[in-house]
């Protein structure tokens, strides 16, 4: 073995024995395990503290992951520090560049959602999940469509049938154009048949509830944990929801309600390109331990989300590729992309 193969070859077996610790044990695990002790070039990860990257709007749902992480994760990354980097702009593109810029690097994480995917799909960025390392899908946090208490529709089925017989008179309020929740939405229409229902895009999921709750909207397509609040006081009613929710037992599912489809806003951890493959199952494994602390089960109760976190690291690459391809195909039957 050359002097350049020694390192990489020593560094390789402290990985898989730091892998296999987290996998048994679950328990935090100390860069000094035997035999593996920093020494000059062969030091062990981690050598210095991780950063997690989020190009989402402080206090939303994805940076409320990222912080959620940071706090739960130094005990499962031998004590470093876990800190939570904003880089917005550009739909996302200014925290993917950086993010791309490190190639190769397990110390930079960067927290991915549905939305980064649309935006992949739109065109809006010049990136595709392959610019990244999939590790670990986290959460997913379903769709679901409520109205105010006294509206005369009960069911899915109601809205759609009043808007196949008026046409253009039903609106729906929701978070954006040509985003997650408003091709989340089109997919159900379309299982629906196709009915005319006017789509009103507002800045904020919150805005789209007060426009439904207002009267302004007939419904608002959002998630559980933006109209909790409103469930709990009684003043909106959910007609169906994309996947059973354990807060909401009598809400009746999309599948059961005759649409045969699961749209969903999900979030995870991506690396930057080039991780080695031993890296990349090391850093599954310590995040996997790490959702599992107190604290951060406690913020996905608070929220209201569903952990998913898929069989391995490569499945979840395959769901971003999937999702960028359907949401792709979704936006050209709309006429919103061409080709």
């Amino acid at each position: 073995m050359s002097h350049g193969e020694r390192p990489v070859a020593l560094a390789a077996e402290c990985l898989r024995r730091i892998a296999l610790g987290i996998a048994t044990a679950g328990l935090a695990v100390s860069v000094g395990v035997t035999g593996c002790s920093p020494s000059g070039e062969e030091a062990a990860f981690p050598s210095r503290s991780i950063e997690i990257v989020s190009w989402a709007t402080p206090g939303g749902p994805t940076d409320l992951l990222a912080r959620a992480l940071a706090e739960a994760a130094p005990p499962q990354f031998g004590g470093q520090r876990v800190t939570v980097t904003t880089r917005q702009g550009g739909a996302g593109a200014a925290g993917m560049q950086y993010l791309r810029g490190r190639e190769g690097d397990p110390h930079v994480l960067g927290v991915f959602t549905a939305s980064g995917t649309v935006n992949m799909a739109t065109g809006r960025i010049p990136f595709s999940p392959e610019d990244f390392t999939p590790i670990l899908r986290i959460q997913i946090d379903p769709f679901l469509v409520a109205v105010r208490d006294d509206s005369p529709f009960h069911t899915l089925g109601d809205l759609f049938e009043a808007a196949h017989a008026r046409p253009g008179e039903v609106s729906v309020s929701g978070f954006g154009a040509a985003s997650a929740h408003f091709l989340g939405f089109a997919r159900l229409r379309a299982a629906a048949g196709d009915p005319d229902v006017r789509w009103i895009a507002y800045e904020g999921s919150a805005d789209a509830v007060v426009a439904a709750l207002g009267g302004h909207t007939d419904a608002a397509h959002t998630n559980y944990n933006i109209v909790r609040e409103h469930l709990r006081a009684g003043t909106m009613r959910v007609l169906g929801v994309a996947l059973p929710i354990e807060s909401l037992p009598d809400a009746p599912s999309y599948a059961e309600q005759g649409y045969n489809l699961t749209p969903l806003h999900w979030r995870g951890v991506v690396g930057p390109p080039g991780l080695d493959p031993e890296l990349r199952a090391e850093l599954r494994a310590r995040l996997l331990a790490a959702i599992e602390d107190p604290g951060f089960r406690e913020y996905m109760e608070r929220a209201a989300l569903e952990y998913a976190t898929m069989a391995d690291a490569e499945a979840f690459g395959a769901w971003m590729a999937e999702e960028v391809a359907t949401s792709r195909d979704m936006l050209r039957r709309l006429g919103i992309l061409d080709g």
